[in-house]
């Protein structure tokens, strides 16, 4: 089984209304690993979106029992992209097709670094080259085919911040869906919290795996490192201070950034009486 089709076609408003069957938001650096030959209940179509110096990637390749295997993450930091691709070498043999899109605006240095580090992990994993160089121990799984889509210009365009992989159709597309802020958080903000914060409180936590709970104790650490940190004072910012102030591209972020991180300091401030139920 392949995941043949690829569409980087769309361009026009985001998808309204009903999403489809079986739609699983994956977070920004949340992760997805899902078994072709057995999904699991109500997963059939794996999706992120925001990605602006960001990187979102698409994998499909077989386990060690020659099961087919699709994985999404989005990935906003070099340490994170190491652990991601830890993941990899630990559910994945053999041959693999890479799809990414993100990091658009090509002069941000957050994009050029995330790039370079995506570049390097492919190069690192590409068998021709292993075979040619002969350098280290040759890598469990490499790169067979490559579809990337970064530096193209600003990610509100051409739906370049959107990446996706139809587990029905077995389609991979920049298709764009219309959501909520509940749907792109249903913890109410401790997700934004765990992206800024989680590396730093020890231990700390590098990635997270999509449809899980965030432990309570992982879930103190980090209200406690977003307060600490003054993430209240985010309620009496307006919306360009905040993008100012939190964004490496504030020029080109989503339109739902502001609101974004305006939730999780609401989360911070109510975790004690609301958000400790949600963080377990």
């Amino acid at each position: 089984m392949s995941l043949l089709q690829t569409d980087f076609s769309h361009s026009g408003p985001p998808t309204a209304g009903a999403l489809p069957d079986g739609f699983v938001y994956v977070s920004q650096d949340n992760y997805a690993f899902v078994n072709l030959s057995r999904l699991p209940d109500g997963v059939r179509y794996l999706y992120s979106d925001s990605a602006t110096s960001c990187i979102i990637v698409v994998m499909q390749g077989k386990n060690a029992l020659g099961e087919d295997i699709a994985a999404l993450t989005h990935l906003s930091r070099p340490a994170r992209y190491d652990y991601f691709f830890n993941l990899v070498g630990a559910n994945l043999v053999g041959p693999v097709t890479v799809w990414a899109q993100g990091a658009n605006p090509a002069s941000a240095q957050d994009s050029i670094t995330n790039t370079q580090k995506l570049m390097d992990w492919m190069v690192s994993h590409n068998e021709a080259a292993f075979e040619a160089n002969r350098v280290g121990s040759k890598p469990t799984w490499f790169v067979e085919q490559l579809s990337l889509s970064v530096g193209q210009g600003n990610p509100q365009r051409h739906h370049r911040q959107d990446l996706g992989v139809d587990l029905a159709r077995m389609a991979v597309s920049n298709r764009q869906f219309d959501l909520t802020l509940e749907q792109r958080d249903p913890t109410g903000g401790l997700q934004t919290i765990f992206c800024v914060f989680g590396m730093k409180v020890w231990p700390h936590v590098w990635l997270w795996q999509q449809g899980t709970d965030m432990p309570r104790p992982r879930a103190d650490l980090l209200v406690a490192a977003a307060k600490q940190a003054g993430w209240l004072n985010i309620l009496d910012m307006t919306d360009e201070q905040i993008l100012t102030t939190y964004s490496s591209t504030p020029e080109c972020e989503a339109p739902w950034f502001a609101a974004t991180l305006r939730q999780s300091a609401e989360y911070v401030k109510s975790y004690d009486t609301k958000g400790a139920e949600r963080a377990v």
